[in-house]
């Protein structure tokens, strides 16, 4: 690992600032306005300059974007270490003000079990500190970042975590750091089976972030295409590129894209070629209008469809699912989505290591009504139970079969 030199962080910082400038959309999301860019700018290269390694650079670039609140802003550097070793086996979710273990891969916990404290301190506590420079706007959808940031928050090599099972006992496990793979991108594969045989199918697609993944569902919609539901399962999807494919295959009706927002024109006519475009009042905004798309009802899939969603799934998977409840295709089944989508502009640093993500496009639903950190709302929403996680039990595919009896879909 290379440190950065006092020119290199001011170089990307006053790119980062530039890049705000120019392409960000999400002001209204902000804890400062584009007026007062200029005055954060002095904080953040006094910052900068007093970084004393790449880490701690790093830690000053999170705290910017921190102010724009921006899921799909961000400051990525794959060659930065935790300043004190690896990364906490920390994976959390919150339900009624309680964090649960969501998954654990040491055996040392049991998903399902409540959270007391990290090091002595609730995690309330915690979560106040890291804000400090982290400015989390909604810990609930961003919870897959909270590891990351208490690594480098906390500086010893062990954890103490204090439980309360499912018994309302208490005890104390110890998590050591472990090392973390920037380039695995192992999200399993898309999968399907048959929940009743010729009847009812199902479709699990972890990630749109390689084509495979709309590949193999593509697959699977042909191999299911005479049964009369399918159930599309894309928690924890996190997103990639629009499955524009997957979405004509399972259509039968017209259906529109978000209404959009961008500073500049050209980032919605690459998004949307031949589009017409129009602006703000003052000018300060384009605007893209979607209009309805017609599908092929001589190849799409004519069944009635179903989609799981969780507060993890967003961005391109947000994008695949708002078409089907804006139109009424498909029965929503689960928890509010994670509530930020859109192209951002992009620039490398440092041979790559380094990658600086604005974002660029706001979206609105079609109707207009706001998206961004709101997410989609489902149709029929499951909350997550602890007793669920203890059991093992998927209360959201419960559901859905319910529905489809119910209906007789």
């Amino acid at each position: 690992m290379q440190e950065l030199t006092l020119n290199e962080r001011l170089l990307i910082l006053s790119e980062t600032i530039r890049m705000t400038e120019k392409a960000f959309a999400h002001w209204e999301s902000a804890t400062i306005t584009p007026d007062e860019l200029g005055e954060a700018a002095k904080e953040f290269f006094d910052k900068a300059a007093a970084a004393e390694n790449r880490a701690d650079f790093q830690k000053v670039m999170w705290a910017y974007f921190g102010q724009l609140r921006n899921a799909h802003s961000n400051y990525i550097d794959r060659a930065a270490p935790f300043p004190h070793g690896g990364v906490f086996p920390l994976s959390l979710l919150e339900s009624d003000g309680s964090w649960l273990v969501k998954e654990d891969d040491t055996g040392l916990t049991h998903p399902g079990d409540m959270v007391v404290s990290i090091a002595g301190k609730s995690m309330n506590e915690w979560l106040n500190e890291m804000n400090q420079w982290a400015r989390i706007a909604d810990w609930r959808m961003m919870a897959g970042r909270l590891s990351v940031y208490f690594s480098h928050f906390y500086t010893k090599e062990q954890a103490d975590i204090e439980l309360l099972n499912e018994q309302g006992n208490t005890r104390t496990v110890t998590l050591s750091r472990q090392p973390i793979d920037y380039n695995s991108h192992n999200n399993g594969d898309t999968s399907g089976k048959w929940l009743q045989q010729d009847k009812i199918a199902y479709i699990h697609i972890p990630s749109f972030n390689h084509s495979r993944f709309e590949e193999k569902a593509l697959e699977l919609i042909g191999e299911y295409q005479h049964a009369s539901s399918i159930i599309i399962d894309v928690r924890g999807n996190g997103g990639g590129s629009m499955p524009g494919r997957l979405t004509h295959k399972l259509m039968n009706r017209p259906y529109r894209w978000w209404k959009e927002m961008a500073r500049h024109p050209e980032f919605l006519c690459r998004r949307h070629p031949n589009a017409e475009i129009s602006f703000t009042t003052d000018y300060r905004f384009s605007i893209f209008d979607p209009d309805y798309t017609q599908p092929s009802a001589e190849t799409s899939y004519q069944g009635n469809v179903i989609i799981l969603v969780d507060r993890f799934t967003g961005s391109a998977a947000e994008d695949f699912t708002m078409q089907f409840i804006d139109n009424g295709r498909a029965i929503i089944i689960g928890e509010r989505t994670y509530g930020s989508t859109g192209q951002p502009l992009v620039q490398h640093f440092d041979d790559g290591n380094i990658v600086v993500l604005v974002g660029a496009i706001r979206s609105y639903f079609p109707n207009g009504d706001p998206f961004e950190n709101v997410g989609i709302v489902p149709d029929i929403e499951v909350p997550v139970r602890r007793e669920d996680l203890y059991q093992r039990r998927d209360r959201t595919l419960e559901k859905a079969l319910e529905v489809i009896k119910n209906a007789s879909l």
